[in-house]
């Protein structure tokens, strides 16, 4: 299994990413706002994996952007699974085992 992350500073355009009515649903009953949603995917990093992308925002980033005075604690564990052949968000979801690296 093949995996790629991007670690770059580069920030995903929330305008080009549209939700499924799953992922809105998902969103709703989980209690994430759309304002999470959009921080997840500017300042979170991008994961390809088995044909999918996801944002995520780990402790990696959490420490990161507190040392720049951003307290991000909150989207701590935050994943987004995005389709991969469109700027679809499938649903969002907090996931306490994010992957190590």
């Amino acid at each position: 299994m093949q995996q790629q992350t991007r670690h770059d500073q580069q920030a995903a355009p929330i305008d080009s990413f549209a939700l499924t009515e799953h992922a809105r649903l998902r969103m709703s009953q989980r209690g994430i706002r759309r304002d999470d949603l959009a921080d997840v995917l500017r300042l979170g990093r991008c994961r390809h994996t088995r044909g999918a992308r996801f944002y995520f925002v780990g402790r990696k980033e959490v420490r990161r952007y507190a040392r720049q005075g951003l307290d991000i604690r909150r989207l701590e564990n935050l994943q987004v699974l995005l389709s991969p052949k469109s700027d679809d968000v499938i649903t969002v979801y907090r996931n306490p085992e994010l992957p190590r690296n």
